[in-house]
């Protein structure tokens, strides 16, 4: 299981994740541009979470499929919808090998999503399936980010349980929370393997509950994702750092069509 799998986390996902730091400054836009260009024939919201892009698709009228591998994050986004009288397609899948009747303009993997694929050979099967659900000319958007040499060294060197606090939060039922990352790296594998520690605090600071959930990413450098959707035939059309459109440098958010 990976840390998204579990009930806890997909409850408080939504509140904990302002929390960490991460930009993600035009995201919605961003998306809802490309469906605006790419996704009349149908969006495929892949890992899509709680719904942080199926909502606001639906919202404009898209013709939304989401799926995600964590049953807890699929209800969370299902109890959102209903809360607003939307209305998707809904259904727990593994990106690599789900299967629909159907294909879509338009197939988007948001907030490192795809990074939860250990394997190349993985990787290539998400891709490969994937372009199975697209038209011709359809369009796959999806982030990463260039590893960091530094980071992986230091992590090489780290023990599993090595604790750093990350945040801190008010998780879904007003209590106040700690979050603290471990993490090692398998530079043969690329792989970070990590745990999330959370903390539940009372109103007097002490620690009433304590979760363990295990974390767990591949590290893919440019070169390999490009080598990838040529094996894959992919065209790529676009790659930006940050959901600005500015130029690529460490973070990569791809934009590729199936010819």
């Amino acid at each position: 299981m990976d840390l998204h799998d579990y009930a806890d986390v997909a409850a408080n996902y939504d509140f904990y994740l302002p929390s960490l730091g991460v930009n993600s400054d035009g995201f919605e836009e961003f998306h809802l541009s490309l469906a605006e260009k790419y996704g009349k024939s149908g969006v495929l919201d892949i890992a899509c979470g709680t719904g942080a892009l199926t909502i606001p698709l639906v919202e404009a009228g898209y013709d939304v499929t989401a799926l995600d591998l964590s049953s807890s994050m699929v209800d969370v986004t299902k109890e959102k919808l209903s809360q607003k009288g939307l209305q998707a397609d809904l259904l727990v899948a593994n990106m690599t090998d789900f299967k629909i009747n159907r294909k879509f303009s338009l197939a988007i993997i948001a907030r490192s999503g795809f990074m939860h694929l250990l394997t190349a050979k993985e990787q290539r099967q998400s891709l490969l399936n994937i372009k199975e659900h697209l038209t011709d000319g359809g369009v796959l958007t999806f982030n990463n980010f260039q590893p960091y040499p530094i980071i992986q060294a230091e992590r090489m060197k780290a023990e599993p349980d090595e604790f750093v606090l990350r945040s801190e939060y008010i998780n879904h039922e007003g209590k106040k929370e700690r979050i603290y990352n471990a993490g090692t790296y398998d530079y043969i594998a690329q792989v970070l393997r990590g745990s999330w520690k959370f903390e539940t605090l009372d109103d007097d600071g002490n620690v009433i509950d304590t979760r363990i959930r295990p974390a767990v990413m591949r590290h893919t450098y440019r070169q390999e994702m490009e080598y990838l959707f040529e094996l894959c035939g992919y065209e790529i059309v676009d790659v930006y750092n940050s959901y600005l459109s500015d130029a690529a440098k460490n973070n990569f958010i791809w934009v590729v069509k199936k010819p």
